[in-house]
């Protein structure tokens, strides 16, 4: 009787004895298991599909491979050694002390720069980044009107650069935003 008090028997079916039915999960334990998933999503880069466009079967039945590679790559995107930087006129737009901000994110010239046709003159160090210039506002390719600088070269120097201006193409004075992206 005491060992049955200390360890009771799990409550049964009264339709069928021999099952056992499981207790309710709490509220929190529910929220808690809700938000682990999400953030496991969101790690294997499921965060950008809907409920319904996501094939449930192969996330939670065949999980294995891709997982971890996107975690590597959610990973790898979000560090950058002091030898990846960007300068617009001069100036960095990331890295040396300019931060990661404008990483991924379209970015605009300044009005200065657009106005100038003999500017802007831009470089692009390190390996591992490139950045694309749009003739376009909104980083949005037109034709022939864009340009990449970086080197994306992991067998270069590290802290190669690659620099470009209209002195190299009088078009480029005319480009109005870029993007910086991890190779």
């Amino acid at each position: 009787a005491i060992l049955a008090q200390l360890w009771p028997s799990p409550p049964r079916s009264k339709a069928d004895p021999h099952l056992v039915v499981e207790p309710p999960i709490p509220f929190a334990m529910q929220l808690r298991n809700l938000l682990v998933s999400a953030l496991a999503f969101a790690a294997a880069g499921i965060e950008g599909k809907g409920i319904t466009d996501t094939n449930w079967d192969d996330v939670i039945h065949h999980p294995e491979p891709a997982a971890p590679s996107k975690l590597l790559q959610v990973v790898k995107k979000t560090q950058l050694d002091i030898n990846q930087k960007v300068y617009i006129e001069n100036s960095p737009v990331l890295g040396d002390g300019a931060g990661e901000g404008a990483l991924n994110n379209c970015q605009s010239f300044a009005d200065a720069h657009v106005a100038n046709p003999a500017a802007p003159t831009v470089k692009v160090c390190g390996t591992g980044i490139k950045a694309t210039f749009f003739l376009r506002g909104r980083c949005e390719g037109y034709y022939e009107h864009q340009k990449t600088v970086g080197s994306c070269n992991k067998g270069a120097a590290s802290e190669s650069c690659e620099s470009w201006s209209p002195t190299n193409d009088a078009r480029f004075g005319a480009y109005q935003s870029y993007l910086i992206e991890q190779c």
